[in-house]
């Protein structure tokens, strides 16, 4: 088939492989990111739509007014970066190449899409706005940390900060002294001001992943090897797009967002990297003095900025909204009454974010060169041109001389005394912290071990120079992959496929001594049968496993907060978002040691116990009353949809459900979510899961033409589209495909000449 882009330089093609992967096939680099655009377009086109949509905060012109709150606050925010000017970078020629494919996609299309027949709209072009935003939407909404500290500043002015230091991985002097300062406006916030965060989604998705890379000391081929599966929504279509480019000179081969030309995670001949959420702290809460429109600063009064902002809804009229701020950041309690979430009753003290990339620009070009990087040193220059990185990730990056380097890929404040973990004074100046440079977020130079890793955990221990984590996830996956690195062996590609799809829980493995402690005196015939399960579980979240079936739902229970709303009688605990990665830090045995809640044990006992015989009863229910024939896999399944299932074009789009092992802090993650078992409607799934690895990748440097790779679902998009779910059987069962990038060994699908 002949297809034309105006602008490429020269003929080239596009090779559709038997598994769904595009190898694009040209004479220059930017016409290998125009193959990229325009198949991209071919796949994704609604995605890459919407979102655009959301990333310009335009959701509620195309989707309806549910999406106001989510448009305002990113206006608010300049997460578009219109607020912001354009700057130029050296990687513009391959964004606009890129774009330039994507657009010749568009103004080829003969009929309009079902998706945006569906919607009512109309296919469009796309701008290096448009890039640039979506970098930048990818840094602001991945983990709110602010949410989390808004709580806890006023759960600590209200019951003590001891009760509470423990939540926060860093927690110094100076964020006590605050707390103690700011008492009384601490104690006024609003506690609505969360539903700016979430404003659609009652339980709000963590992103998450694994990576990990070793140098060729440690290869059985004498060459680096890298593994990385990031942690998505299971969705169709899936997150990434997934695609080869090819000139006479340079191979590349990566996973990108729909819509940009920016390889996440991805290798090259020279190179590997790899990618996880890093639950970076790019926010800071201050409590503003307001006097008047004006607030307090440490040189005397300031005016109150504001701004109008216009969001048009869906058939309905459009929507203005007054935005006020100070020179950190929004006011979010005039924002809430813009948007009638709630009244402004007390204006002495109002709360500002300040987020790191609100006035900070971004260029759509910046990170479009990283698959040109020939070393891992060059690779850094690419990732922080000018010191601005727009993502809050973990990047891992290993080069063919098995130099091996980690960032802290973001731009973020360096913070000094203060940890930035609860709202800071905006009246002094010393919090008006400073942004870091990139040789300041380098945190890993050829490490003497040989080996470098990230699973969404703490990163940086007590070694870092100033505070980027706050609240990251639990520390057992990335333990269980150093227990593996550590065993003092050489590793194959193998080595790492099994690694990726290992089972051994150590979070599970740390928690159940104290678990087992707990239960131990009762008497009770269902807590007695959860104690035998238990003490006879190897920890592992097998399909098979028994002890799974109690362990895990009795995690779902979120008991933590049952625990403290219990014996603080605070409604306010239960605001803490369901899935707070800080939530890991309360555990049974933190609770047994802390003074003040070892006085409560015996709450705390009989929230457990409560908990353990209702997730007993359920599981009967669900399962019957005999335990042997319980198994993890038949409460724990795993069920893709598409959004549009319910129309014509998309009801065959579906996948599952099936049984599957995991669980959150597994290496084979699975994260899951319902209402329990015995608690869920004929047709729901006890514990669905919905959240986990979107691909998984392991490339030997030694033989980058040949990488083991499988999705989830699948690399197409289109309703149409033969690719949609193809790789799920083989990803459920743990396989792998190897991804062939050489042109006479590619299994061709068909191919598209340019």
């Amino acid at each position: 088939m002949k297809f034309k882009v105006a602008e490429a330089d020269s003929p080239f093609e596009i090779v559709w492989d038997k598994i769904g992967i595009p190898h694009v096939y040209a004479q220059t680099i930017e016409d290998a990111y125009r193959g990229m655009g325009y198949a991209a377009g071919y796949e994704r086109l609604w995605q890459i739509h919407l979102s655009c949509a959301y990333a310009n905060g335009e959701a509620s012109a195309l989707l309806g007014e549910r999406f106001l709150a989510q448009d305002a606050f990113q206006k608010a925010f300049n997460v578009h970066g219109k607020q912001s000017e354009l700057p130029a970078s050296d990687g513009d020629s391959i964004a606009e190449a890129y774009l330039q494919g994507l657009n010749a996609y568009v103004r080829a299309l003969e009929e309009v899409p079902p998706e945006f027949k569906h919607a009512g709209t109309l296919p469009r072009e796309f701008t290096m706005r448009d890039i640039a935003a979506r970098y930048r939407f990818t840094s602001w909404f991945q983990h709110k940390s602010w949410t989390e500290k808004l709580v806890l500043g006023r759960l600590m002015a209200t019951h003590g900060v001891d009760k509470f230091s423990n939540y926060v991985l860093h927690f110094s002097d100076e964020d006590r002294s605050l707390v103690e300062e700011l008492k009384e406006p601490l104690q006024q916030i609003d506690p609505k001001i969360i539903e700016l965060a979430y404003p659609h989604v009652k339980v709000p998705s963590f992103s998450g992943s694994n990576n990990w890379a070793v140098t060729g000391e440690l290869s059985v081929s004498g060459k680096p090897i890298l593994a990385t599966d990031p942690h998505q929504p299971f969705t169709i279509p899936s997150t990434f797009f997934y695609i080869h480019l090819h000139t006479t000179s340079w191979d590349a081969f990566g996973a990108a967002f729909p819509g940009v030309p920016y390889f996440m995670m991805g290798y090259t001949k020279d190179v590997a990297w790899g990618l996880t959420t890093g639950f970076i702290d790019c926010y800071d809460l201050f409590i503003e003095k307001i006097e008047g429109s004006e607030y307090q600063t440490q040189s005397g009064l300031k005016q109150v900025s504001s701004r109008k902002e216009i969001i048009e809804i869906k058939e309905q009229s459009s929507k203005e909204i007054d935005i006020k701020r100070t020179h950190h950041g929004v006011l979010l309690e005039p924002l809430l009454q813009e948007l009638g979430i709630s009244d402004l009753t007390d204006s002495t003290y109002q709360t500002s974010l300040y987020w790191s990339l609100q006035d900070v620009p971004t260029s759509a070009g910046a990170l479009s060169r990283l698959p040109l990087a020939t070393s891992a040193e060059e690779f850094r220059s690419f990732l922080f041109e000018n010191d601005v990185c727009p993502l809050v990730n973990n990047i891992i990056c290993v080069d063919k001389d098995s130099n091996l380097q980690r960032y802290i890929a973001t731009t973020m404040p360096v913070r000094s005394k203060a940890t930035g973990s609860v709202p800071l004074i905006g009246w002094l100046d010393k919090y008006d912290f400073a942004l870091a440079k990139a040789d300041q977020l380098l945190v890993e130079n050829n490490p003497e071990e040989g080996f470098s890793l990230t699973a969404n955990n703490d990163t940086m221990g007590e070694d870092g120079e100033f505070y980027i984590h706050n609240f990251p996830t639990h520390n057992s996956r990335a333990e269980r992959i150093r227990e593996f690195l550590g065993k003092n062996k050489k590793f194959s590609v193998n080595d790492f496929c099994k690694m990726q799809l290992d089972l051994k829980d150590l979070r599970a493995k740390a928690l159940l001594p104290d678990l087992i402690k707990v239960l131990s005196p009762s008497s009770n015939e269902d807590i007695r049968l959860a104690l035998k399960i238990l003490k006879e579980w190897n920890c592992e979240a097998t399909k098979d496993s028994v002890g799974a079936c109690i362990f895990y739902p009795f995690l779902d229970t979120f008991w933590q907060r049952k625990f403290m709303h219990e014996v603080l009688k605070d409604d306010l605990i239960n605001t803490l978002p369901l899935g707070a990665p800080g939530l890991n830090r309360f555990e049974i045995g933190s609770f047994l040691k802390d003074k003040f809640w070892k006085t409560h044990e015996s709450s705390l006992i009989s929230v457990i116990e409560g908990e353990i015989k209702t997730i007993v009863k359920r599981v009967k229910k669900s399962l019957g009353n005999d335990p042997s024939k319980w198994r993890w896999g038949d409460l724990h399944k795993i069920q893709f949809k598409h959004s549009l299932n319910k129309f014509d074009h998309w009801q065959e789009l579906n996948l599952g459900p099936d049984e599957i092992g995991g669980s959150p802090t597994t290496l084979g993650m699975a994260m899951h979510m319902g209402k329990g078992p015995g608690q869920t409607k004929e047709d729901e799934i006890p514990c669905r899961v919905y959240h986990g690895p979107a691909y998984r990748l392991v490339v030997d440097l030694n033989d980058p033409e040949h990488a083991k790779f499988v999705i989830a679902g699948g690399n197409g998009g289109r309703p149409d589209s033969k690719f949609c779910l193809n790789h799920y059987s083989t990803w459920l069962k743990g396989d792998y495909f190897t991804l062939n990038l050489t042109r006479d060994e590619i299994d061709e699908s068909f191919t598209w000449q340019f």
